[in-house]
């Protein structure tokens, strides 16, 4: 066996075992804050109220925000990708045992965030051993497989965090302890997963990076394509929970409704869906495929916003599920249809960085649509710039690059 078929099987192998943790992890950072937020300290009307549920929802992509900063200041220690990672999920972990145990709302926010923004570090490293140990005939299989059991497992314990939390609140503690230890055993595992340190080239300034966004015409224009389609997405996720926890909008759902509609339910779609998209991803036109993934978006959006019952919030929901699996293989592993193997770290960090930037407006953006319009102007917002979002996308149909990369 060659050292990179060694390399690959490690990488799955743990990469497998560490995705329930992992899964566990994701499913806490927005939906439980909030419910914790609102229902926990009463934080439900407000501006400062409006605040702390925006930062809470802006914190993991104020992460990725700094994303470039910290590969400048790690990419010094000359550690292996995964073990920075190891160290971060580490960090993140302590931060929510200590926001479990606190009773103020300002030192929960702090603590929440500060965690948030550790945790959304992983992606560059991440993205630095799949390239590297695996070929891009098998990446997006193998990923999309990890992804598909952080779902289902996100999802099992969100649903069962909501019922927790709905026969006693006062529980709630204990959903960040058990996601804090799945923290710990993540990093424990992800630490065995074989890695290079970063090369030069993906360290050092971390605005120099910047100039690839224009000296690379192809990247700049799918950044500002993804631009519109992630901005869409994210400016409705806390929305989502507020039209349905908050009795103002009609709806009043309950702390298992709230999971199923936000998280379970696009959850499983993500679960039954990922495999199917890992496998196009890896043999499809790129354009073509996610063109598929914004459709989703599109369906998923106009549902969810427009329907002021269940039934039709819960089918908005799977559309954008299926969405939600292919758009988080593609968010991953994208930048390694252009990118070169020595630069694909400084790719992803741009990639991330603006991910960051339009995840730290996009939220308040969508918090004053709401007050101003309505939930229906929402969604109606998103679905126009999922549609410019898939035009622009479009026009790169014919690009020689993703042809050769197919």
């Amino acid at each position: 066996m060659s050292r990179q078929t060694d390399n690959a099987t490690t990488t799955y192998l743990y990469d497998r075992l560490r995705a329930p943790f992992q899964g566990i992890c994701d499913a806490g950072w927005i939906t439980f804050a909030l419910l914790i937020v609102i229902r926990g300290y009463g934080a439900d009307q407000g501006t400062v109220a409006d605040l702390i549920k925006g930062l809470i929802t802006a914190s993991s992509f104020i992460g990725l925000l700094l994303t470039a900063v910290c590969i400048a200041l790690v990419g010094k220690t000359g550690w292996r990708a995964t073990s920075i990672v190891s160290v971060y999920l580490s960090i993140a972990g302590v931060l929510l045992l200590a926001s479990a145990l606190v009773n103020s709302l300002i030192a929960f926010t702090l603590l929440f965030v500060v965690a948030s923004i550790i945790f959304n570090q992983q992606a560059p490293m991440m993205i630095r051993a799949y390239s590297s140990n695996y070929s891009p005939t098998e990446r997006g299989q193998k990923v999309s497989t990890v992804l598909v059991i952080v779902a289902g497992c996100g999802a099992v314990y969100s649903f069962l965090g909501g019922r927790l939390l709905d026969w006693n609140f006062n529980l709630y503690p204990l959903i960040l302890i058990v996601i804090a230890i799945s923290c710990f055993i993540s990093a424990s595992l992800i630490h065995r997963i074989p890695s290079e340190p970063l090369t030069q080239a993906e360290t050092g300034n971390p605005f120099r990076s910047f100039s690839l966004i224009w000296k690379d015409k192809l990247f700049g224009w799918l950044l500002m394509s993804w631009a519109l389609m992630g901005f869409a997405n994210i400016m409705t996720i806390p929305i989502r929970v507020e039209i349905l926890a908050n009795p103002d909008y009609g709806i009043n759902a309950s702390n298992e409704q709230i999971a199923l509609a936000t998280f379970i339910i696009p959850a499983v779609a993500r679960v039954l869906s990922g495999k199917v998209w890992g496998a196009l991803f890896d043999r499809m036109n790129f354009i073509l495929w996610r063109i598929c993934v914004n459709s989703c978006f599109f369906i998923g959006l106009l549902l969810f916003f427009s329907g002021m019952n269940l039934p039709v919030i819960y089918l908005g929901a799977t559309f954008i599920g299926l969405g939600m699996g292919g758009g988080m293989i593609g968010w991953n592993l994208w930048v390694t249809k252009i990118a070169p193997l020595e630069k694909v770290s400084a790719y992803m960090s741009i990639h991330t960085m603006l991910t960051g930037l339009r995840g730290v407006i996009a939220p308040f953006v969508g918090y004053l649509v709401l007050t101003s319009f309505s939930s229906q102007a929402v969604g109606w917002l998103a679905a126009s710039l999922v549609i410019a979002s898939s035009t622009m996308f479009a026009l790169l149909w014919r690009n020689d690059r993703f042809r050769r990369a197919a």
